[in-house]
């Protein structure tokens, strides 16, 4: 029997370590037993280890642990963006804000291997201009190969932000026409450009007005 105090840890971090070590996982008649409270206790404990996105519930599986890794962050980001409903000015404001901060980690950790791929999603842009939702899906991989140029992981996480935002937009990109996405490759190619000369001050600039740019032309 284990102390009541900081139960909550104490079941995550028990539920976590029987996950990694490939341990099928403790029922709530086990957990109860185990930490010395009743299964009235451990079921709420659960419910808000479920609401937080750690563990999944479901009736014939049962309890499962959750891999939490970038990609799953991600998904849950987006998740809450998409039930929050936030207004896609806000997305902008965001994305100015994380993008244009991270220049100065992109001008000068970018590797000739990722300058080449972000300089392939251009090309893909242009040769599918007459494609909007096509050419809009390697604009969106431009941004989030730059977010990737970063080479933090926490600020990655925040991919999840630009992947809704594009997702919000994608009805309204798809009435614009061939010479959109060539003005788009064109001041993208610009601030590849700037981070490739490791003028990071110019590249946030050039993304920021970029940003701004775009959000104006778009249609309500």
């Amino acid at each position: 029997m284990q102390q009541n105090d900081n139960l909550f840890e104490q079941i995550r971090d028990h539920l976590q370590k029987q996950a990694r070590n490939g341990e099928r996982i403790d029922t709530e008649t086990e957990l109860a037993k185990r930490f010395g409270v009743t299964r009235y206790r451990i079921r709420k404990e659960l419910d808000i280890l479920t609401q937080m996105g750690i563990l999944v519930r479901t009736p014939k599986r049962g309890t499962t642990v959750r891999e939490v890794g970038a990609s799953s962050l991600r998904n849950q980001i987006q998740m809450r963006f998409d039930v929050a409903n936030f207004d896609v000015q806000e997305f902008i404001e965001a994305r100015a804000l994380v993008e244009c901060s991270l220049m100065p980690l992109v001008s000068r950790r970018i590797t000739p291997a990722l300058a080449s791929r972000l300089e392939g999603t251009l090309n893909k842009i242009e040769e599918h201009a007459d494609e909007p939702l096509v050419a809009d899906k390697f604009d969106r991989e431009f941004h989030l190969l730059l977010l990737e140029g970063c080479g933090n992981r926490v600020l990655q996480v925040f991919s999840g932000v630009l992947v809704t935002y594009f997702e919000k937009t994608s009805h309204r990109i798809a009435n614009m026409d061939r010479q959109f996405f060539l003005d788009i490759a064109h001041q993208e190619r610009e601030i590849l450009r700037a981070i490739r000369l490791g003028d990071a001050e110019k590249a946030s600039a050039l993304l920021r007005a970029h940003l701004m740019e775009q959000s104006q032309l778009l249609p309500l």
